[in-house]
This record gives structure tokens, sequence and C-alpha cells, in this order.
């Protein structure tokens, strides 16, 4: 039984692979997921200019029933 249990363990190139493909594809993700979450603060930083996030859009015919 022990016998069965370390040939589980084995990772071969091919998942090895995979594995390092997945963690990176998810950090290059992470990482363009912040830049569009923060891309005004970014954009504010580098021209030296105060970030004042956009205002929500608010719908006219709500509005008009008010």
């Amino acid at each position: 039984m022990h016998h069965i249990l370390l040939n589980t363990r084995y990772l071969d190139p091919g998942s090895g692979s995979l594995l390092v493909q997945l963690i990176a594809a998810g950090l290059v993700g992470g990482f363009g997921i912040l830049a569009k979450v923060f891309w005004g603060r970014i954009k504010a930083f580098f021209k030296g200019e105060k970030y004042v996030p956009p205002a929500p859009e608010t719908d006219e015919d709500d509005q008009d029933e008010a």
C-alpha cells in the first residue's frame, strides 16, 4: 500500500509545465485586472494630477418619474 501512495506523488514534466503556466496566467491576469481597475489613478499619478473619481451615471428616465 505504501508503494502505491508514493507513485501518486509523481509529477511529470507536462503536469509541472501546466501548473507553472496556470500560476503565470493567474499572476498576469491579476495584474491586468488591477491595472484596469486603477487605470485612472495610475494615469493621474504619471500626469501629476489629483485623481477625481468619475461621477456615477444617472438614468434620465428615473429622474423624470420622481
